[in-house]
């Protein structure tokens, strides 16, 4: 959503809603009712926040999976969307009951067939910049593409917003200073990083540079990063990362970690002598909420 638009994604997923009331009824997992169409292209929907009408063209793309979006603002007569984006929606077939109880060597082989999810920019011109079969970049700062295709579609390409730090592991639960940043041009994300089940490694992008920064530490597995402004900040990361870090070790604790959200060094930890169960999303809540 962009301060004026809200973009729906129309995935290559797709919700069978008669094997949905047949796996309740049959007591089955609802996954069995999802399939994955690769030969069916993405497409974005453009909906005019204060009229309720849809943009008169669709944006095309190759088919993808998504499930988290980094942020998305308007600049040119253009939307600019970044989002976590994975080529085999498929993969989520691997995340049945039986794998998630794997350990080991059978929980590593499972993790290789897990298509990774990678930050990319799809640029959507909602004016009339575009030419009939010339792909274009809208935007001189993006390398996102677009292309007319008839009177009322234009096929999109994207940009990676990743250096190959992000190759062997993809990112997820992207995070911005959202408090400031929502809807409006922006330059750093943070996120998760996936070489396991779950996420192992925080990270930090600077979608300018695509330049990315790294804390990570041997079994122990972190939470979505929070990004926490300093009082009477200025630029865009002056503030604090925080997640739980858990592990399943029994004799080391779980500690909330603090990394400055600038340099990504840790600032301090509070540790737990508990074990609590893995959460994927959080919020931070100030004295004055």
């Amino acid at each position: 959503m962009s301060e004026n638009y809200v973009v729906f994604v129309e995935q290559s997923l797709k919700l069978n809603i008669s094997k949905i009331l047949l796996s309740q009824i049959q007591g089955k997992a609802i996954l069995r009712s999802i399939s994955w169409e690769p030969e069916q292209n993405t497409v974005f929907h453009v909906v005019n926040k204060h009229t309720g009408k849809k943009h008169f063209t669709t944006f095309h793309t190759k088919a993808f999976a998504t499930f988290h979006q980094i942020n998305a603002y308007e600049d040119q007569n253009c939307i600019v969307l970044d989002l976590c984006c994975s080529d085999d929606g498929g993969a989520l077939e691997l995340f049945q009951l039986q794998n998630l109880r794997k350990s080991g060597v059978d929980l590593n082989e499972t993790v290789k067939q897990l298509a990774k999810a990678y930050p990319r920019r799809f640029v959507l011109p909602l004016g009339s910049c575009v030419k009939d079969d010339v792909a274009i970049q809208p935007l001189n700062y993006s390398s996102a593409t677009a292309t007319k295709q008839g009177d009322r579609k234009i096929w999109c390409t994207y940009e990676n917003l990743h250096d190959h730090t992000l190759d062997s592991c993809g990112l997820e639960f992207p995070q911005i200073n959202y408090a400031k940043y929502n809807t409006k041009k922006y330059r750093f994300f943070y996120g998760c990083g996936f070489q396991h089940f779950i996420g192992d490694s925080l990270i930090k992008v600077d979608v300018e540079t695509k330049k990315a920064k790294v804390w990570k530490e041997d079994g122990y597995y972190p939470s979505e990063p929070i990004f926490v402004p300093y009082p009477n900040s200025v630029e865009e990361d002056d503030g604090v990362i925080l997640s739980a870090v858990l592990t399943p070790h029994k004799n080391k604790n779980i500690f909330l970690i603090f990394l400055d959200a600038k340099d990504f060094t840790e600032i301090a930890r509070a540790e737990a002598p508990i074990q609590i169960p893995y959460g994927f999303h959080g919020i931070f809540l100030s004295q004055n909420t």
